[in-house]
């Protein structure tokens, strides 16, 4: 009678040790084919980058060598296409940003450039002295990275490099004795010899004239230092210097001190530039309770607020309610041209009134002296470019920001469609031509743009 639980003991351990068995083949299994998923995955990325990279530098090459207007645009519209698969194919590779970085780069760059090129090459006649210097620069660039990139595959498809990065989720893969190196090191060498990029001045995201912009309306202020920077953030809130403390600095394009405080029933942050010492930005964490105030009353504080900040000519665009508080942008007007690019955000908590949030990065870096152009096509010609199924509400003029940080006076036109639906049309009041095209997003919390 003893044996029995014995046996049955032995029964439910041999029973167990199977089941184990089996999940253990199975998540073998199962990691194997996530692994050979993955291996897959990766030379399919890497040889389509490959491929886009190589026809991307022909096209380049072909693109010095045309004449005709038309298919100048084409070919750049095409290179526009190489470049975006190109990047897809760089996100897909599973290496580190800094083995990959100059290589996104570049694709980034030359995608852009050749969209910026497409749109404007057929209205200017063909492409100007620079635009050709700069295809030039950039077919050479492509061209050794074409050649490297080829190199590296020839080298996978005979053994000699591996592209996986990592070959196992249990940390096999490492190299070691009789393994062959990994790609990561190869494109880390790739980048380390990779040719300086070309300078490109022209009108797009990628464009030097965006990334080396300055804070215009710190230009010529004197310095301030954290002291300075406690008084300025607490005269912004309308309390006492003893009531803020210093939370640090930060650097970048505009370095700021970091002020702290608890004021009016909440903690406030409050980063001050370092020039001119100036409010870059609020943000208060306290938690908005119930809805005591209208939006309509909401608007009328957002605009006391920014008057008693002493900032003058702003105008309210549009405004959102989310969470209890109510977001309030502002743009700069000027001679009743509404000025995009100089916007300021105003959070007001409908609860109490109090400010919730407040930033000006636009102002600060766009905020300047202007010399408006002088409008060279009428409100009926720009008009005359809608399409015929909207209908025009309201007309204004507009500084917007281009993608590059350029600005453009527009003429702006509140469309709506034979729907229903409303959008905002800018139509360029020097060269006439179409500029951008907004969705108009309305609904009880607000309104936005798309």
């Amino acid at each position: 009678m003893k044996k029995r639980p014995a046996v049955r003991i032995i029964t439910f351990l041999s029973a167990a040790l199977l089941v184990v068995g089996i999940f253990a083949v199975k998540n073998t299994r199962k990691a194997a084919a996530l692994e050979l998923y993955a291996r897959a995955n990766t030379q399919h990325a890497f040889d389509e980058l490959v491929t886009s990279v190589s026809e991307l530098s022909n096209d380049l090459e072909k693109s010095q060598y045309l004449s005709d207007p038309a298919l100048e645009s084409a070919l750049c519209t095409q290179i526009f296409g190489r470049a975006m698969i190109a990047q897809m194919a760089v996100g897909t590779l599973p290496y580190a940003a800094q083995e990959l970085e100059q290589t996104a780069t570049f694709v980034a760059k030359v995608g852009d450039y050749a969209n910026t090129l497409a749109r404007a090459v057929g209205g200017a006649g063909g492409y100007s002295e620079e635009e050709l210097e700069n295809l030039k620069d950039l077919a050479r660039t492509a061209s050794i990275m074409k050649l490297n990139l080829q190199d590296m595959q020839s080298r996978v498809a005979s053994g000699e490099l591996s592209l996986e990065e990592v070959y196992s989720m249990a940390g096999e893969g490492a190299e070691g004795e009789g393994q062959p190196p990994m790609a990561g090191d190869a494109f880390q060498t790739i980048e380390e010899e990779f040719p300086e990029l070309p300078t490109l001045i022209y009108d797009g995201p990628f464009s030097e004239t965006l990334t080396e912009q300055k804070a215009l309306y710190l230009q010529g202020r004197e310095p301030v230092n954290e002291d300075q920077a406690l008084e300025a953030a607490a005269r912004f809130l309308g309390t006492e210097p003893s009531r803020m403390r210093s939370a640090g600095e930060r650097e970048g394009d505009v370095p700021c001190w970091i002020c702290s405080g608890r004021v009016h029933g909440g903690e406030y942050t409050v980063t001050v530039t370092k020039q001119g010492g100036e409010i870059w930005s609020v943000i208060c964490d306290r938690p908005v309770g119930e809805q005591s105030y209208s939006v309509r009353q909401g608007l009328a504080m957002a605009e006391d607020y920014v008057r008693s900040w002493g900032i003058k000519d702003l105008e309210e665009s549009y405004h959102t309610l989310s969470g209890g508080v109510l977001l309030v942008n502002f743009q700069h007007s000027e001679n009743g041209v509404r000025c995009y690019p100089d916007m300021i955000k105003v959070g007001v908590a409908l609860d109490n009134g109090n400010l919730m949030s407040y930033d000006a990065q636009g102002y600060i870096n766009a905020h300047t002296e202007r010399a408006i152009p002088p409008v060279e096509v009428s409100t009926e010609e720009a008009q005359n470019k809608l399409s015929r199924s909207l209908t025009v509400e309201e007309h204004a003029m507009a500084i917007i920001p281009s993608q590059g940080g350029e600005e453009r006076l527009c003429h702006e036109f509140l469309c709506q469609s034979e729907e229903g639906d409303r959008y905002l049309l800018y139509v360029n009041a020097v060269t006439g031509a179409e500029e951008k095209i907004l969705i108009l997003l309305e609904d009880d919390t607000g309104t936005l743009t798309i």
